[in-house]
């Protein structure tokens, strides 16, 4: 009896495989005389609709100008530091300036004076210390956020501050230029809170 109902059950299995197998080619015997009966009247073949890809979304200006603006004190600082002096630095003075002008909100503008000073001391200071740039994206980042204090409270400005001269102090500027550069960064911040 036990093999009986396993011989029934093999022939069941058996044959549904088979009829899976015809059903398949039936298919595709279908989709064949379709396409050919196409070709024959002339008719060119659809081709499934791929899913459109999702658009990205649309970007913000004021958000694409923040990281062109950091990019754009990246390069500086790192010609500065490829300078083999601080004559050779000075070349890149008009940039960084147009830079980190360009890094204040419009409407919180750094003092000229302020952004000359500045200048001098990261020339002055940083030319020629291929050192620091590793660490030119992260002071191009708190560059740009020093210039744009309103919008931070006195205790990030002051961790952003802190973060410089310890970046600076580590890349081999002496102690007493790094504290300079820091105070200008500090005035900087005063002015465009």
């Amino acid at each position: 009896m036990k093999l009986f109902a396993i011989l029934v059950v093999a022939l069941a299995l058996g044959g549904k495989a088979l009829a899976d197998v015809n059903y398949y080619l039936g298919k595709q015997q279908a989709k064949r005389d379709v396409s050919q009966s196409d070709a024959q009247q002339g008719i060119t073949p659809t081709q499934p609709q791929t899913p459109a890809a999702p658009s990205a979304p649309p970007t913000d200006p004021a958000l694409v100008a923040t990281l062109q603006n950091i990019a754009d004190l990246r390069a500086d600082l790192d010609a500065i530091n490829q300078a083999a002096d601080a004559q050779a630095g000075a070349d890149q003075r008009a940039s960084l300036m147009t830079h980190l002008s360009a890094a204040a909100a419009h409407d919180k503008k750094a003092v000229t004076a302020s952004l000359k000073k500045l200048a001098g001391h990261l020339i002055t200071a940083t030319s020629g210390n291929k050192k620091l740039t590793a660490q030119n994206a992260k002071l191009a980042r708190s560059f740009h956020a020093v210039f744009n204090a309103a919008h931070l409270s006195t205790t990030q400005i002051q961790t952003l501050l802190d973060d410089v001269e310890k970046i600076l102090t580590g890349g081999g500027v002496a102690d007493g230029d790094a504290k300079t550069i820091v105070a200008d960064l500090k005035q900087i911040a005063t002015e465009t809170q």
